[in-house]
């Protein structure tokens, strides 16, 4: 059809067999990038409406362009009236030699297909993959990118990430905070607890359920350890976790109650020896 249409419009480029396939191919070529647009678009809206989440359309636009890419090229070839059998008997045959030299990245592959469907994690959330922990920004065709809070970019491989134990810390709406208070043994431990419960139901921060948990965690020689358990939203955990404390010890310090601290004994040994003397 395009050679037709630029024959009609230019009879004499009959005579000029070279450049019209050039313009054949730049045409399917700007076709192609204008069709890509507009499934990016649609699919832009799609998304919006979907429950996915942006990390998933950026790996689906991405495997969408390399396919897409791919099609347009074969198109070109057959357009242009080469046989393309052998081109695909190559492709294929040499297949399993890329497989083998490509495994990692074709397993990489795999597992951003993997985390497609399964979603254990979406943009935005706060995950633990091998110790690392940070802020999910996207996840590509190979490789899952997170950022940390102060800001480091972290990738990690998907075939890792399908093969490790992911935690992560923001997909449930409500979070425990845990903090630990250490008193005197001279202190009387149902003071404090009364103390803490008071901070808690003073502090919208801190829910009333599920409900609060103050218990005895250990009887140290150097005191008593009081283990808290208070639930919030999740986007405040940070900020509960500051104003627990912080609330606790100046309590504690108002109604004179004592943090307990370990203690060492360290002597020399020429002291020791004038002891003994």
């Amino acid at each position: 059809m395009i050679r037709y249409f630029l024959l009609q419009v230019f009879p004499d480029a009959k005579h000029l067999p070279i450049w019209i396939p050039i313009v054949e191919i730049l045409v399917i070529l700007l076709i192609g990038y204008i069709l890509l647009k507009v499934v990016r678009r649609i699919g832009k809206k799609l998304l919006v409406k979907s429950p996915l989440d942006d990390s998933v359309y950026v790996l689906m636009m991405r495997v969408i362009s390399i396919v897409w890419w791919i099609i347009i090229v074969l198109i070109i070839i057959s357009y242009l009236r080469v046989n393309i059998v052998p081109i695909i008997s190559a492709i294929g045959a040499g297949g399993a030699i890329i497989a083998i030299a490509m495994r990692d990245s074709l397993g990489n592959m795999a597992g951003g297909v993997i985390l497609l469907f399964t979603k254990p994690f979406m943009a935005g959330d706060e995950i633990e993959i091998n110790g690392t922990v940070g802020v999910v920004d996207h996840i590509d065709l190979l490789t899952t990118q997170l950022h940390t809070y102060d800001n480091k970019v972290i990738i990690i491989p998907n075939g890792t990430v399908t093969t490790s134990v992911v935690i992560n810390a923001t997909r449930r709406e409500l979070r425990r905070v845990n903090a630990e208070f250490a008193i005197t043994e001279n202190d009387d431990i149902d003071t404090a607890r009364e103390l803490i419960f008071k901070v808690v139901k003073s502090e919208k921060i801190f829910l009333d359920e599920p409900e609060p948990k103050i218990l005895l965690k250990q009887a140290a020689d150097y005191g008593n350890l009081l283990d808290v358990g208070v639930w919030c939203k999740t986007e405040d955990r940070f900020d509960a976790a500051e104003l627990l404390k912080t609330r606790v010890i100046k309590e504690f310090s108002q109604a004179k109650i004592h943090m307990a601290h370990t203690h060492m004994d360290i002597r020399l040994a020429d002291d020791i020896k004038a002891m003994k003397k």
